[in-house]
């Protein structure tokens, strides 16, 4: 299980017992919880010992909680919508069979903005000429140059923006991707690209009573996060969602 900080403790010298506890450095320890909360502390260790850990970092005044990160949803987990339309209760979605999931106020607790990064690595071969005196030596001058074979790798990134929407009860939370979603819904305010789209259906969420969180769309938030196996960005949503909600899928409060 890995350990991770919500949030710190008033008191500057608890650092000092966090490594002490955690058998870290000081050093590690301020790296580990600088910058944007919820981050990750300790990145593995026993379910016994995570619980140890939790207990006595909450003693030290900081918010902590444990998880797997086989807990951490993923799109597979999740509504990846394909159209939105407005509702008077809040908003219903469509997915890519064309099912349709409504989603009423009641059942909205979180909004979350972020990216999601991808890069692709392409193997490019290209030929060139080059003078050659051994070879014009050889030939008497008849040939001069020779075919030389350069591999390189080209490795293109790509961030895709998005909008999580938790929901209470159970309920699969609902994914918005920018390049996945039709905009149909925004009517007047349909804007040139898809990006400033799902910026202003973003603004047009802000105006229901549910709190909107932007620490995944920094990259700098994401780029804090350690190499457990999962996305990034899945592991920053997860992270911040229990930020908002301790104890939330049955992960150790």
């Amino acid at each position: 299980m890995f350990v991770a900080v919500a949030a710190l403790p008033l008191d500057p010298s608890a650092m000092q017992g966090a490594a002490a506890l955690c058998g870290l450095t000081m050093m590690e320890v301020r790296a580990r919880c600088a910058g944007l909360l919820p981050r990750i502390l300790v990145r593995q260790t026993a379910a016994d010992e995570a619980r140890r850990l939790v207990a006595g970092l909450k003693a030290l005044g900081f918010r902590a909680f444990a998880a797997e990160a086989r807990q951490v949803p993923v799109d597979a987990q999740r509504i990846v919508a394909r159209q939105l339309e407005w509702t008077d209760s809040a908003f219903a979605v469509m997915d890519g069979r064309g099912t349709r999931h409504d989603c009423p106020l009641s059942t909205l607790a979180l909004f979350q903005f972020g990216f999601r990064a991808t890069s692709h690595a392409e193997t490019v071969k290209t030929t060139e000429r080059k003078f050659s005196m051994g070879k014009a030596l050889m030939t008497g001058g008849l040939s001069i140059s020779t075919t030389v074979v350069k591999v390189t790798e080209q490795v293109t990134s790509n961030r895709e923006f998005c909008i999580l929407a938790t929901r209470t009860e159970g309920l699969p939370a609902i994914m918005l991707y920018e390049l996945r979603l039709g905009f149909q819904c925004l009517g007047a305010e349909l804007k040139p690209s898809r990006y400033l789209n799902l910026k202003a259906l973003l603004e047009r969420l802000r105006a229901l009573p549910v709190p909107v969180d932007e620490r995944t769309a920094q990259a700098a938030y994401l780029r804090g996060l350690p190499q457990l196996g999962v996305d990034e960005l899945d592991l920053g949503l997860f992270l911040v969602r229990e930020g908002f909600f301790p104890g939330a899928g049955g992960i150790l409060p």
